[in-house]
């Protein structure tokens, strides 16, 4: 077995043993929750990113960079588990999931180190590889698709199944047979907050074969009223769709990053 890059957890709390114990990856602890924000401040911040710096910053942008200072200010939710132990992770990476091939399908990349950057360096990233993406230049995206590629459709699930098992129960490597190590990170964010779709809330899935405890779905900005100081006014305001592997994360350590995410869109002041 190759040597993990993180340190297993030795003392586990009761729930976690029993959570492990009980369930498998994620296809049924999945809880899912909704945190409505207002984004006044953060699209002051997204201005300001524009017109001074000439960076294409988005709410994603800020969402992502959020999220990770919650994962950050709470250790015990960014991990993964192998098998029947659970590992502690050294960084705090943000999976964002862009569209590639004009809208028709769907990729993504992982920000290393996502809480100690700010939000100019992580857009900057992201239109970097998402350029990329879109170009088909990306050197580990395209080397995983043809991966992808060479497998039949008849043996796909089957073969998914196997690399996972061979990762997530096995802890292997498999790089050099052009699979990634951990290429999902500690979270993931996706958006349809730019489609004009009528949503007015959706949630997204776990991803079986991603092993991500936290998902977070950034919705569509609405002008809606709200209590400021007993009075009703109108704000900018965004509804992020939460989904975590209680296997992993329990209530209160979901609550803590809920709490910080949420203060820290709010305020902004931490996140350029």
């Amino acid at each position: 077995m190759a040597r993990l890059p993180w340190r297993p957890v030795d003392r586990k709390t009761s729930w976690r043993r029993l959570a492990l114990a009980t369930w498998r990856a994620p296809d049924d602890p999945t809880v899912y929750g909704t945190i409505d924000v207002d984004m006044t401040n953060g699209l002051a911040l997204i201005e300001r990113l524009r017109s001074e710096q000439g960076v294409h910053a988005t709410v994603t942008h800020l969402v992502a960079r959020a999220l990770a200072l919650g994962i950050a200010s709470e250790p015990g939710g960014n991990g993964l588990v192998i098998g029947r132990r659970v590992y502690q992770r050294d960084s705090v990476d943000i999976f964002l999931q862009v569209a590639s091939e004009d809208g028709q399908d769907l990729s993504g990349f992982k920000v290393k180190n996502a809480d100690r950057v700010g939000v100019a360096e992580i857009a900057r990233t992201v239109q970097e590889r998402a350029e990329r993406v879109r170009k088909r230049t990306d050197a580990e995206v395209e080397r995983s698709k043809a991966s992808l590629d060479r497998v039949p459709e008849r043996l796909l699930a089957p073969a998914m199944k196997l690399v996972s098992w061979l990762l997530y129960e096995r802890g292997l490597d498999l790089s050099r047979f052009g699979v990634a190590f951990d290429q999902f990170g500690s979270a993931m964010v996706t958006s349809i907050g730019s489609i004009d779709a009528g949503l007015g809330l959706a949630l997204a899935p776990i991803v079986p074969f991603s092993h991500v405890p936290i998902i977070v779905l950034v919705n569509a900005m609405q002008r809606r009223p709200v209590v400021v100081d007993d009075e009703i006014v109108i704000r900018p305001m965004i509804t992020l769709g939460c989904t975590f592997d209680h296997r992993f994360i329990d209530g209160v350590v979901g609550a803590r990053i809920a709490r910080v995410l949420r203060d820290e869109l709010v305020s902004a002041q931490r996140l350029a």
